[in-house]
């Protein structure tokens, strides 16, 4: 598996995305910075996919969820890769695999039991922010129309979308054993985090998202926080209903917010 993946990015045409890149090099700094910023951003999401394989194993759960876990802490560092791969080739720079440091700072949720720890990293990483990460990669796939662009926005997109679908099989599971007890209370402070990084950005940004940078793979902060309201609205809340999960309370907070 990692060496097809391996394989693969080495087939995608970087030299041309740099050529046709540096027609464009005001508008492409602006791109590569973002690329930059979600290398380190997929970098962390390793450590947090290896903690919660940890936790899984611990507490127990189906083997087809720890297998998709472990796997996708792998998919992780790969994708850190690819995304500085972008990043290089925007600036017209040569790669240099880089040496990333760090993991990421998760909720330690202190007096909650180890179940219900876990079940609430799982519902924030994957639920949550991978189903975010996921249609809103959906919708810059759908606007990246150079075609590197395109094919690099697409091999993220799929394993994107199978981490999110992680986090609601084991949902599932713990439905089934009927042990989500509580994480309606608990589901609105989680999901205001997941949302957070989304929603700053366009909090703080006063100009219009630029249309012409799509081309390259991007989303204004603008059109990023439309996408995740939409995402709670249409696609998170009634996921988590499905699973007879009271989600008024998160209702109530994303409203407070003005994000609903």
């Amino acid at each position: 598996m990692g060496d097809a993946r391996d394989a693969a990015i080495k087939k995608i045409a970087w030299d041309e995305l740099a050529r046709d890149a540096a027609a464009d090099k005001k508008a492409c700094a602006k791109v590569a910075e973002s690329w930059n910023f979600r290398s380190k951003q997929e970098h962390l999401a390793v450590g947090a996919f290896s903690l919660i394989a940890q936790e899984l194993a611990d507490d127990g759960c189906e083997p087809v969820v720890l297998s998709l876990v472990t796997r996708a802490a792998n998919d992780e560092v790969q994708h850190a890769e690819i995304c500085a791969r972008m990043w290089s080739a925007l600036r017209g720079e040569p790669f240099v695999a880089a040496r990333f440091r760090g993991t990421p700072t998760m909720p330690t949720y202190e007096g909650r039991p180890p179940t219900m720890r876990v079940l609430l990293h799982v519902v924030e990483l994957c639920c949550l922010s991978e189903t975010f990460t996921g249609v809103a990669f959906t919708e810059m796939l759908s606007r990246a129309t150079h075609p590197v662009a395109h094919a690099v926005v697409q091999s993220l997109l799929t394993d994107e979308i199978d981490h999110g679908r992680v986090g609601w099989a084991y949902l599932a599971e713990r439905a089934k054993g009927k042990t989500l007890g509580g994480l309606s209370d608990e589901l609105p402070e989680v999901t205001l985090r997941a949302m957070s990084s989304g929603m700053k950005p366009a909090e703080t940004h006063s100009a219009d998202d630029d249309p012409t940078l799509d081309r390259w793979g991007y989303l204004g902060p603008k059109t990023v926080a439309s996408i995740y309201r939409t995402a709670v609205r249409e696609v998170v809340l009634p996921g988590f209903e499905r699973f007879g999960v009271d989600t008024s309370k998160t209702i109530n907070a994303l409203e407070t917010k003005g994000w609903a």
